[in-house]
């Protein structure tokens, strides 16, 4: 029987000394928490615990999906474009028609009341169509006559066709009256044009409107500046001195 009283009182004894244990346990939680913040605090290259947070997903709306697929599909016909470009390019071989002048006469030209000009120009004027796979069609054609940046005549040529490989003749015939030049230019007119004189170099630019035909369904639409240099002797029979085209 007294076994079973000390038994007894011991397991008394084990029971109260869990229960005080328990009780200082929260108390000593509360001071590791608070030495380890000391800690972080003292300590710059510790970095405070940061409890994870897993992060929603968001849904894409139908508004993005939209957007994405109208993107794909532009970017799509830009490649696609691209290449039927390229692919017509290296079928064809497509050159720019050309402006060459065959015979050009200053039949007058003269200086009136001070800076007033006068002129009579006739030229032949040569359209060519270089290529070999193409042909062009000249819905409109204007040439204009220019004397140091002043324009002094011009004249629209009928429409034609051109197929490839050929040329065509085209004569223009450019009268000037009365077109005033500053004084300068006027002398400088004057000058080449009297007897024994230089000559002078007038510059003819075209503007084409053309059409070029790729087989039999294929057309595209562009307008050509072609140009050249004219030297011209003194009249009335001023002939081509040099032409740079």
């Amino acid at each position: 029987m007294s076994n079973n009283f000390y038994e007894r009182q011991g397991d008394h004894h084990f029971a109260s000394s869990s229960h005080q244990t328990d009780q200082h346990s929260p108390h000593q939680n509360h001071n590791q928490i608070h030495d380890q913040h000391q800690n972080a605090q003292q300590n710059p290259y510790t970095k405070p615990l940061i409890p994870f947070q897993p992060r929603k997903r968001k849904r894409t709306s139908t508004l993005a999906w939209c957007m994405t697929l109208v993107c794909a599909i532009f970017w799509l016909a830009v490649i696609l474009c691209g290449l039927a470009v390229l692919v017509v390019y290296l079928l064809y071989r497509p050159k720019t028609p050309q402006l060459k002048i065959a015979a050009a006469t200053l039949n007058a030209g003269y200086i009136d009341t001070g800076n007033l000009l006068n002129a009579d120009i006739t030229l032949l004027a040569n359209v060519i169509n270089p290529n070999r796979k193409v042909d062009v069609y000249f819905s409109y054609l204007q040439m204009d006559m220019y004397f140091q940046g002043i324009m002094i005549g011009t004249q629209v040529l009928d429409a034609f066709y051109e197929p490839r490989g050929g040329a065509n003749l085209k004569n223009l015939h450019i009268i000037t009256s009365a077109v005033p030049l500053p004084l300068q230019v006027a002398q400088e007119w004057g000058n080449g044009t009297q007897d024994g004189g230089g000559g002078v170099t007038l510059h003819l630019q075209g503007r084409f409107r053309t059409r070029w035909l790729f087989g039999r369904w294929l057309r595209f639409t562009n307008w050509l500046k072609p140009g050249c240099e004219i030297l011209m002797g003194p009249p009335p029979n001023g002939v081509i001195l040099r032409t740079n085209c």
